[in-house]
């Protein structure tokens, strides 16, 4: 993928070269007394790799790296950072992050074709290329949004991840705590999708939002069946309702039947937004499993010139939650950011201050950077492996 290096980012430009001296990897894990539950897994535990780079001055940035499914993942994406990205990024002159992470895909795109692991060393790139970001802006004394070029204070956002067991209830929960958009999962046959649907809608007021997510959970013929069945609940979108590779004809009958537009990009990766946009009309890449903020950025940019909706997906920790929502503040539009509602210790453990919610409303921190930190302290009992390179 090809980043628009010539957009302005006027902050960036002005700051001085950087070099990265170290970098950390910390691994942490926590089982929950709830799975979060999809059509893919039932997730009983909570995973997250951060990554923190250093420069020799100690100034330092946080990024997440995906490790969400499958969790025991995780400890090879943090040798993927220390092996393979590493030799590449110590010592090195960085001057716009986007250039260091179109320049290690590139260089890294016949590693992944021959060892056949082009997820893992996007995701360990996007969380690399996100603490990265943060390192400047912390340098630069700002928020990062604003050095993304970004002026909003707040963004929407959306309750995520309710399970088929307990939607309903988990939507009274979030609506008490600010939510006024709310993402059900489906796809656990037509009698368990349209009862939660129906009891959700039956309570919502008028100017609330409803969207469902399948989790590339039907076939084509599954998807006709139910288009017509999802039209009374009035949904904002519909979300991977095929798997994401299957071909394009599938992707436009389906986009053709339902009422709703189609939601999807988690599972996508550079000139695959461009040729899916055609049938999308909400994308959400993942900072932390392929992109990070430079391509991620780029991807937000050219799907509100292409009329779409940007809506980063996340599921994981605080940190990359906070990397999501300062993209989507820095892109603006009217997308919304995803905010997994499910029990996590590590969300809230692993950002703090812990930003806001207000009317709906993400409310951005001031401080600089990504504004929060991981309490390592807190956290410490979760912290399964730390390792550094430098």
């Amino acid at each position: 993928m090809d980043l628009p290096l010539t957009s302005p980012l006027t902050l960036l430009s002005a700051q001085p070269p950087l070099q990265i001296e170290k970098i950390e990897t910390f691994l942490y894990r926590v089982k929950v007394s709830k799975p979060v539950v999809s059509t893919l897994a039932s997730i009983g535990q909570r995973v997250a790799l951060l990554v923190r780079v250093q420069d020799p001055d100690g100034a330092y940035g946080w990024g997440e790296i995906y490790s969400t499914l499958p969790s025991f993942g995780a400890e090879h994406r943090a040798q993927v950072v220390h092996q393979l990205l590493a030799p590449h990024v110590l010592r090195q002159s960085i001057t716009d992050p986007r250039v260091l992470w179109q320049t290690l895909s590139q260089k890294l795109h016949a590693m992944a074709i021959q060892t056949g692991e082009p997820g893992p060393i996007a995701a360990a790139l996007g969380g690399l290329d996100c603490a990265v970001w943060d390192l400047l802006a912390r340098r630069a004394q700002v928020p990062l949004y604003q050095l993304l070029g970004g002026k909003a204070t707040s963004v929407p956002a959306y309750a995520s991840g309710l399970n088929p067991a307990d939607g309903p209830d988990v939507v009274a929960q979030s609506r008490a705590q600010g939510f006024t958009a709310f993402k059900q999962k489906i796809g656990f046959g037509e009698s368990t999708d349209l009862h939660n649907l129906r009891s959700i809608r039956q309570d919502m007021a008028a100017h609330e939002r409803l969207m469902v997510d399948v989790n590339q959970g039907w076939t084509l013929e599954q998807a006709l069946l139910m288009a017509p069945r999802l039209t009374e609940f009035d949904l904002a979108w519909v979300e991977e309702p095929l798997l994401a590779d299957r071909p394009a004809d599938e992707w436009r009958r389906c986009a053709q039947a339902f009422s709703a537009p189609l939601a999807g990009g988690e599972n996508l990766r550079g000139d695959d937004f461009a040729q899916q946009s055609e049938w999308l009309g909400v994308i959400q890449p993942d900072v932390g499993k392929w992109g990070g903020i430079s391509a991620s950025r780029g991807v937000g940019q050219q799907a509100l010139s292409a009329g779409k909706l940007y809506c980063p997906h996340w599921l994981g920790s605080g940190i990359g939650l906070m990397a999501s929502a300062h993209v989507l503040a820095a892109v603006g539009g009217p997308g919304l950011l995803e905010v997994d509602v499910n029990e996590n210790p590590l969300r809230e453990a692993l950002c703090q201050p812990f930003p806001a919610l207000v009317q709906g409303q993400w409310v951005m921190p001031q401080g600089a950077g990504l504004g929060v930190d991981p309490d390592l302290k807190a956290a410490s009992s979760w912290c399964v492996k730390h390792e550094e390179t430098v």
